[in-house]
């Protein structure tokens, strides 16, 4: 069941942001991922160690194909420290069509509003959300946070708003 986020609503003008990529170390902009497409979808993951969350990556993998035909730029945000997600990259010889960008101190998770504090700031995470952002105006179109690990935005209701 999803929730709705603790700062933004739809309509609202998506928050800017810079961050790593894991697998790379490129410098990611909102910016960036609108450039030259008709959107933008944000995907929010608590962090490599999870295995629902590789789940879906893997499986938002498997869209890309759909999701560029509808002109969108897709990345992941994970609430973990770069090291860390690269080394977990490393380890499971893994590679995705999409940045994965690191959030280690959670800025962009809270300024969009799903994060989930545990009780101590180093173990803070995000909820699982999806945010589609129009590139024409940057507002979010659609906006999905998940109340558990295992909620996730299904790709249909994505594509159908970006449309």
């Amino acid at each position: 069941m999803p929730r709705p986020s603790a700062t933004l609503r739809l309509g609202d003008v998506a928050p800017d942001f810079a961050l790593n990529d894991a697998a790379t170390g490129e410098r990611v902009s909102l910016d960036t991922l609108l450039a030259g497409r008709r959107g933008a979808l944000l995907v929010f993951h608590r962090g490599m160690w999870c295995p629902n969350c590789r789940g879906q990556l893997g499986e938002l993998g498997e869209q890309m194909p759909r999701l560029e035909q509808a002109g969108l730029g897709v990345a992941a945000i994970l609430a973990q420290t770069c090291e860390r997600m690269s080394a977990a990259l490393q380890r499971r010889e893994s590679a995705y069509p999409f940045p994965l960008l690191c959030d280690g101190d959670r800025a962009v998770v809270k300024r969009y509003g799903v994060w989930h504090p545990i009780g101590v700031v180093s173990f803070n995470t995000a909820h699982p959300a999806s945010f589609l952002i129009d590139a024409a105006q940057r507002r979010i179109r659609y906006a999905f946070v998940g109340s558990t690990q295992f909620a996730r935005a299904p790709v249909d209701a994505i594509l159908a708003r970006a449309s």
